[in-house]
């Protein structure tokens, strides 16, 4: 019951702060983007925890369990590419959304582009869609199993009261409630998740029984380990990292900063909060080792068995609420933006090109439930990998819309054939790509195809245009 309160108190917040915003909705772009007003300590927090998800907590202590400190390429390529990402994209995205009156990634391309057809608005909403649904799907996946594990909770039902927590203060307060949500998550997750490995180490014996148990079991604490290679270690770093460039849920927090000159401040704030908690996720996997003597049925489950294990019910309540935190804080940003992307660019596109602002929040909340009840369909298998699933969504996202992201803010070559091309291609070589079971993540071949084909595409149609 203890642990139950604990939850309790937890959805009871994230609702007030629904509640608290949704008389701030009076027109789309305080929906879908906050008008442009977030300041800077939210952007940074709401940025980074909504990149993170679930698979902080499970998917990626797992990995770290199973192969050693060689995943930690994976935190040095989201690090890396995190910081490219502040440094280069946020300030141009920030000022040529506004300039093109962009509330939406899709919006930005038909803009930015001169696409009259709405065929590049329409196919980028389409991508983004589909592969959030994956995303939304991973994320119930690990609700379902936090409840079931924490309470004794069947799976399903765990799912459902998960989603529902998420759907709800989202569809109440739109961008604003999301992002300052996502602020007191990000802070909440953080204090969390430093606090269960300085225990787990205690609990263990120190750091040295932990470094014996990873050598006892043949758990390797090099980043590069005798059966991997350095070639290996950058296609995983960038194999993540490179998703970056063009996930929305990420980008839409660079386009909704108050003031373009607090990036460079978000920056800090933000880069610092990704080392702190990659860093102790790292060491979760590792003391799950010891903790459990390498023999955890479900590694996913290392932070929740350990949680449980700790401490008393009800701080054990608290700590786990930060899966909750994590899950929620990627997952209202992917209900939020597939709702807001359907509305603003396949619904005022293609079918009431008079709708009102408010018909279009209507349409964005409607959708949004839409989306996050086909999710749930896709998480009722309880056999699903959250890791699998988030790889797949975001190496699908980040391939169709890096590249473009990319050329559309540092060239004027790219074309509209081109874009087209780029996004297209991204989408099917990362969709597909796990079909080959290649040990090459799909976000490698998916990222630079797009990149070769988009660019060449449009050089080709450059160039062809100045011959005649």
């Amino acid at each position: 019951m203890l642990m139950i309160a604990a939850f309790a108190l937890y959805f009871v917040t994230l609702t007030g702060i629904g509640i608290y915003f949704y008389h701030r909705n009076k027109y789309a772009s305080d929906y879908i983007i906050g008008n442009r007003s977030v300041n800077y300590w939210v952007t940074a927090i709401a940025t980074q925890a909504s990149d993170m998800g679930s698979w902080l907590f499970m998917g990626f202590p797992a990995a770290v369990y199973a192969a050693g400190l060689f995943e930690f390429w994976t935190a040095i390529g989201l690090t890396a590419c995190m910081l490219l990402n502040w440094v280069f994209i946020a300030p141009r995205l920030r000022a040529q959304t506004e300039q093109y009156n962009a509330l939406t990634l899709s919006t930005f391309f038909e803009r930015r582009l001169q696409d009259s057809s709405g065929m590049l608005r329409s196919i980028s909403a389409a991508i983004t869609i589909y592969f959030f649904t994956c995303y939304i799907a991973s994320g119930v996946v690990a609700l379902g199993r936090l409840f079931e594990a924490a309470f004794g909770i069947d799976y399903f039902i765990g799912a459902v009261l998960g989603l529902l927590a998420g759907v709800l203060f989202t569809l109440i307060g739109g961008f604003l409630a999301v992002a300052w949500c996502n602020l007191f998550q990000g802070l909440f997750l953080l204090a969390m998740i430093l606090i269960v490995p300085i225990y787990g180490t205690i609990y263990c014996g120190g750091i040295g029984a932990v470094l014996a148990a990873t050598k006892t079991y043949g758990v390797s604490l090099s980043l590069i380990s005798q059966t991997q290679s350095i070639i290996a270690a950058i296609s995983l770093a960038l194999g993540w990292g490179l998703g970056y460039f063009g996930q929305p849920h990420i980008l839409i927090n660079f386009m909704g900063i108050d003031d373009p000159k607090n990036i460079r401040a978000a920056t800090w704030v933000g880069i610092s909060w990704q080392i702190l908690v990659l860093s102790a996720a790292t060491a979760i996997g590792l003391i799950g080792v010891c903790f459990f003597n390498h023999a955890i049925a479900n590694p996913e489950l290392i932070f929740i068995d350990m949680a449980k294990t700790l401490f008393p019910p009800f701080i054990a309540g608290l700590v786990l609420c930060a899966i909750l935190a994590a899950t929620l804080s990627t997952m209202d940003n992917h209900i939020l933006i597939s709702g807001s992307t359907f509305a603003e660019d396949i619904y005022l596109t293609c079918i009431n090109k008079q709708a009102t602002q408010k018909h279009l929040i209507l349409v964005s909340r409607i959708m949004s439930l839409a989306v996050a009840c086909y999710a749930l369909y896709i998480a009722s298998d309880n056999s699903s990998s959250v890791y699998k699933l988030v790889n797949y969504a975001w190496s699908g996202i980040g391939s169709a819309f890096g590249p473009i992201v990319i050329l559309s803010l540092y060239t004027s070559t790219l074309t509209r054939n081109g874009a087209l091309l780029g996004m297209l291609s991204g989408a099917l070589i990362a969709g597909m790509w796990p079909w080959f079971n290649s040990s090459v993540l799909p976000m490698v071949p998916g990222f630079f195809s797009a990149l070769a084909l988009a660019y060449g595409l449009s050089w080709y149609e450059r160039a062809r245009t100045r011959h005649f």
